[in-house]
């Protein structure tokens, strides 16, 4: 798997990019083991700039990073800096062990994301809850081998981009959005869009002093219509 510095990979992330984690959590070990994978959280890039800060979006349940738009700490669905949630990963851990990072590039074949689109989907998601372990993984069995849907207003990672790619009109599930897994957005995963093409894992190199490109005091990335 090729590897790139985050500085390098900088100039190119924009909205729709993957970016794909190996924790050190728990949760996270056991996600990898059901698997049979390195990766056990999923989240997409999102730079309404393109030369401005990168942020990502994602549903967690940690809570160590303020949501930029709605500037709270909420789990579930947020957009929190990038480099922040790639700095931060992992380190309330003891002893804390760096985890593994990869982009996933999307390639478009016609016109570019509908952010505005985008933003109204994460305004309508924000403040739904991330499920307890072990409800998400109920909710992964029920979706995934038994092809029920889920009545839990909750989102796991994979369900929340699963879903935020079907919003954007790039991606038809083959079952219930609460059956994926952050291994279905590998690149030998089952994950597959319609318009748009996920390049291969380039593994993600942090070096002292990646940091935020803006201060925490910036203004909101975007504007929500009401």
């Amino acid at each position: 798997m090729k590897t790139s510095t985050y500085q390098s990979l900088l100039p190119h992330l924009k909205t729709g990019d993957l970016v794909l984690f190996s924790g050190k959590y728990s949760i996270s070990k056991l996600v990898e083991k059901l698997e049979h994978s390195m990766w056990s959280h999923v989240g997409m890039v999102v730079r309404p700039d393109p030369a401005g800060e990168v942020y990502f979006f994602e549903s967690t349940a940690l809570t160590n990073l303020e949501d930029v738009y709605f500037h709270d700490h909420k789990t579930g669905p947020k957009v929190v800096k990038l480099i922040d949630r790639l700095n931060t990963y992992g380190k309330d851990l003891d002893p804390y062990e760096p985890p593994q990072y990869a982009l996933r590039s999307i390639n478009l074949e016609g016109e570019n994301i509908d952010e505005e689109q985008l933003f109204v989907y994460m305004q309508k998601v924000h403040g739904i809850p991330n499920p307890s372990q072990w409800k998400m993984i109920e909710e992964v069995i029920e979706g995934r081998f038994f092809h029920i849907t889920s009545q839990s207003n909750d989102y796991t990672c994979s369900k929340l981009i699963a879903e935020t790619y079907q919003t954007l009109g790039l991606f038809f599930p083959d079952m219930p959005l609460n059956g994926y897994m952050p291994a279905d957005f590998s690149s030998p995963g089952r994950v597959k869009l319609t318009g748009a093409k996920l390049g291969e894992e380039v593994l993600i190199e942090l070096e002292q002093g990646d940091v935020s490109i803006t201060s925490e005091s910036s203004s909101a990335p975007f504007k929500v219509r009401d």
